[in-house]
């Protein structure tokens, strides 16, 4: 499995900016995953999802589907 989070992470096209994940993902609202990325700390394994560039948020599309799936290590 981390194989395979290495392979998502380390492929900058997966990485796509906080405002068109709601596109991806039409059942949140781009202010519901703000609050779901502010609040990072809080739930196991999103922050994995996350990186912050400058004013910037960018969200790593296959692993926040693994984390949504709830098959991320942190998760089981």
């Amino acid at each position: 499995m981390t194989e395979l989070l290495t392979k998502y992470s380390t492929d900058l096209n997966n990485w796509q900016p906080m405002t068109k994940v709601a596109e991806v993902f039409p059942q949140f609202t781009t202010p519901q995953l703000k609050r779901l990325f502010w609040m990072r700390d809080k739930h196991e394994g999103l922050s994995r999802c996350y990186k912050q560039v400058g004013k910037r948020g960018y969200v790593c599309l296959p692993v926040f589907g693994l984390w949504l799936a709830g098959e991320l290590p942190e998760q089981k």
